[in-house]
């Protein structure tokens, strides 16, 4: 795996389903990612809840690839993050792509790209918490972190 991004899925109504605004913000921030894969293989791994898997599928659709959903991604309050197993599902998949994306919720787009730079690349990257529709991109080789917004 050359990169790990982190999505946190786009706006969301009283539904719990995207709404026209997010559905935007992640076209719009599909296209931007894509321009930085450069033909590399990629999967998407997603949150079971509503607007992380609709936010996979606009993902999905501009990659020209499927994606999997995994309970392990979805946080709340009563549903707590689980980072240690979420490094354990990266590092399962890792040498499947060149491209690992995580579609998921605030409390992992703030804590794991953190924990996995310093857990699997040995290295310290501050992370924080970024808004909805935007992500983080670790490049594992070069060992940096970069936001991107829609």
């Amino acid at each position: 795996m050359k990169q790990l991004i982190v999505v946190r899925h786009g706006q969301y109504g009283h539904d719990d389903r995207l709404n026209d605004r997010g559905r935007a913000q992640i076209g719009t921030l599909a296209e931007k990612l894509k321009s930085l894969m450069n033909g590399a293989t990629v999967m998407i791994l997603t949150s079971t809840m509503d607007r992380a898997r609709e936010s996979a599928e606009i993902l999905g659709s501009t990659f020209g690839v499927g994606f999997e959903e995994h309970e392990i991604l979805w946080s709340e309050n009563s549903h707590p993050e689980d980072l240690p197993g979420t490094l354990e599902l990266v590092r399962s998949r890792k040498d499947e792509v060149d491209v690992l994306v995580l579609v998921t919720h605030y409390e992992y787009v703030e804590e794991f790209p953190s924990y996995f730079a310093r857990e699997e690349l040995g290295t310290s990257m501050h992370s924080r918490l970024i808004e909805k529709g935007e992500a983080w991109v670790l490049d594992c080789l070069q060992k940096t972190l970069t936001h991107v917004r829609p």
